[in-house]
């Protein structure tokens, strides 16, 4: 079982987004005006991905899907709209590889990876290399001073692996969202 974790969370002022976007060399679209930014706060859970059984003799790959949920809120003394946009990325995992993560148990370890869509063929990551993060974008108002968004990562597991032992695999991948 592949478990996506809740992890951290980022609020930065327009300059410091300004920056971070320089330091990392990815222009990274990021929300609320900065006269606001301090009043939202956001957060993501999710349940896990679990793939279930893994055959060793079939010759198809194994999938499964699991769920983000990032909520925002704000201040509801506040006025006006605050137009809230994120990005979430995936971390590497154990394997601290985006070509293919490891699931593990022990020493034992075999390959999987998690994607933005279920065509399998974009790896969710950070952005670096060829991987892709996830967009997302909320209105709050003094109506609706919460919202949520749910977002699927689509998870793949070669074939015909040749796994060790018969037992419980597991990895965590650290969930960022930046808004």
């Amino acid at each position: 079982m592949t478990r996506l974790e809740t992890a951290r969370f980022h609020r930065y002022s327009m300059s410091e987004r300004v920056r971070r976007a320089a330091r990392l060399g990815v222009a990274i679209g990021l929300g609320a005006a900065a006269t606001h930014a301090a009043a939202v706060t956001c957060t993501v859970s999710t349940p896990g991905l679990a793939f279930g059984s893994y055959d060793v003799f079939a010759s198809g790959v194994t999938n499964g899907n699991g769920t983000l949920t990032v909520t925002c809120s704000y201040d509801s003394t506040d006025t006006g709209v605050i137009n809230v946009t994120y990005t979430i990325s995936l971390a590497a995992g154990s394997s601290n590889s985006f070509v293919q993560r490891q699931m593990k148990s022990g020493a034992n370890a075999f390959g999987y990876n998690l994607y933005t869509t279920n065509a399998y063929s974009v790896v969710w990551g950070d952005g670096t290399g060829s991987t892709a993060t996830i967009s997302g974008a909320m209105r709050l108002n003094n109506g609706h001073p919460s919202q949520t968004n749910t977002h699927t990562a689509y998870g793949q597991v070669p074939a015909l692996q040749d796994v060790a032992v018969a037992s419980d695999y597991r990895d965590n991948v650290t969930v960022t969202v930046t808004y």
